[in-house]
């Protein structure tokens, strides 16, 4: 069952966003926290990568406040354990890939990069939420990976959510800026929020397993769900960096095609921005 609770993004705020640097924007969109939390918590947040039976690694961030810091583990099957610390690689989400960069304590030299999209590993049933590759000193390793979190984000389903996006933008005759959340409803009934250019938030309702609309409604600030809006997803496209005060990751399937893009709020104005 699709069930998920949701991390809420921790930004600066609005009026710095139209000013902020990337390196800035970059900070905000990456420091999560529980939407409960009063302070900036992050170290509960990372992802588990790996190609099963061949390496495993995971990425954590460290809690720190301003630029976020991860530690990084990669052990081979039947190897020792390589450990380095990772910033983030700048230009930040460059062609919409996240990038790390750094050291391990031996000086060897170790970039990782994660491309969202639904990857399979054929030595697993699992699905994951990204295609990684992570080289150190020149030999690259691919495989998946998945985020890690103390709680979970709707995006993590996309796939399986589509039909129902697609159904309700192709109801919504273009008139959709993003999705903001989506939602399983019961069985048969997906839940599908869109925000049009306006900023109001409608809610559609498919049936028949996404095969057909059930109805479309408009919003107000009080029909709110926790965690929408984290992210965003755009249908197809990849608006440019800070559009919306969004910064954007591309979504691709493993022939390299484009998906869409997940919008996060670098600007700390949170999801009733999408409520009209």
């Amino acid at each position: 069952m699709r069930n998920f609770w949701v991390i809420a993004i921790s930004g600066v705020s609005l009026a710095a966003c139209s000013t902020s640097s990337a390196p800035d924007m970059a900070t905000s969109a990456f420091d999560y926290a529980p939407s409960s939390a009063s302070q900036t918590d992050t170290s509960r947040f990372g992802y588990n990568l790996n190609n099963e039976g061949t390496w495993a690694a995971e990425l954590d961030f460290e809690d720190t406040r301003g630029e976020p810091v991860l530690d990084f583990s990669f052990t081979p099957s039947g190897g020792e354990e390589i450990s380095a610390q990772l910033s983030i690689t700048m230009p930040y989400l460059q062609n919409g890939v996240r990038r790390f960069h750094g050291e391990s304590i031996d000086g060897a030299s170790v970039e990782v990069e994660l491309q969202a999209g639904p990857c399979r590993d054929p030595g697993s049933d699992e699905n994951y939420t990204y295609f990684a590759a992570i080289s150190i000193d020149g030999q690259v390793s691919t495989g998946c990976g998945t985020e890690v979190a103390e709680t979970d984000r709707w995006s993590n389903y996309l796939t399986e959510y589509l039909p129902a996006i697609d159904l309700c933008l192709a109801e919504f005759s273009g008139r959709a800026q993003h999705v903001s959340i989506v939602y399983p409803v019961s069985d048969g009934l997906t839940g599908v929020r869109l925000v049009d250019g306006t900023g109001q938030s409608w809610e559609c309702i498919t049936r028949d397993n996404d095969e057909a609309i059930n109805a479309m409604r408009p919003l107000d600030a009080a029909d709110a769900l926790y965690g929408e809006g984290d992210p965003v997803f755009v249908r197809d496209v990849i608006p440019g960096f800070g559009e919306g005060c969004y910064v954007y990751e591309a979504v691709r399937d493993a022939q390299g095609n484009l998906i869409g893009s997940f919008g996060y709020d670098a600007c700390g104005s949170g999801p009733d921005q999408s409520i009209g």
